[in-house]
């Protein structure tokens, strides 16, 4: 474990969440995170999973062995928010979010929806025949079927579609993909924007609970989840994200001061 933060609200384990011993069982609220995709990025380390030298199946087989953990640190009640895409195998399509759905029911999740994530601003294709891939999905699962959602903390912003007067929360969210919001010392090649991790954790935790995210990266779930008075713990291979994680939380910090 690192002294990433001066506050204990935050507990980061540098190793694989193939073994999250660690944390108690049914302890966390809510489980947000972007796994890595099966041989599209390279994040640095030997042991990541993911690789090109991995098959798709022995990608998900690892893959299990973080739901399995996951479901067992997850309260009765609690969820767990899955961002991912579809992926090009040798110039075919998997449909990735639907096998890692496949398996994480397996384990014994109950899948709940496959949200959407509509991208406007997104502007890379996955190949040059293909076209311009403009959204990504949220997998939606809980732990039982009755489980913790405040629907009325979703909080809809600007022209988006998930909301609107008098209707229930959609399934199609619009957050822009923004660059530059995470600093120039920045590693992680596939984040996903704070104002989607904001809405996950207002609808699923209350301040006080404990969001954990098994692939940290660059700890935009961590600061989700601290903004709003929740505790976080986080699970990262790579500790060169230390320093972005690092400058992440002290300009939180920072505001706290001033708002102070």
């Amino acid at each position: 474990m690192s002294g990433i933060s001066e506050t204990d609200a935050l507990r980061v384990y540098w190793q694989s969440s193939e073994d999250m011993s660690v944390v108690d069982s049914e302890s966390v609220q809510t489980i947000i995170t972007s796994p890595p995709y099966w041989d599209l990025k390279d994040y640095g380390h030997e042991d990541q999973i993911g690789t090109a030298d991995e098959s798709y199946e022995h990608y998900h087989n690892r893959m299990k062995a973080v739901w399995e953990e996951c479901y067992n640190v997850l309260k009765q009640n609690g969820t767990m928010w899955i961002v991912v895409d579809t992926i090009m195998e040798r110039g075919d399509l998997q449909l990735l979010p639907y096998h890692i759905a496949q398996r994480a029911e397996e384990v014994g999740f109950v899948l709940q929806d496959l949200i959407t994530w509509y991208k406007p601003t997104a502007i890379a294709g996955m190949t040059d025949r293909n076209i311009v891939s403009k959204k990504e999905y949220i997998i939606y699962l809980s732990k039982n079927r009755n489980h913790t959602f405040y629907e009325e903390n979703s909080m809809n912003g600007k022209e988006d579609p998930a909301v609107s007067d008098d209707h229930r929360l959609g399934n199609l969210w619009r957050f822009p993909v923004k660059r530059g919001t995470t600093g120039d010392n920045f590693l992680h090649k596939a984040p996903y924007p704070q104002a989607l991790t904001d809405r996950i954790v207002r609808i699923s935790t209350e301040p006080g609970d404990t969001v954990l995210d098994p692939f940290l990266g660059s700890g935009t779930t961590a600061l989700s989840a601290l903004e709003r008075d929740r505790q976080c713990v986080g699970f990262e291979l790579n500790q060169e994200f230390e320093t972005v994680i690092s400058d992440r939380l002290n300009s939180l910090q920072q505001k706290y001061l001033t708002e102070f």
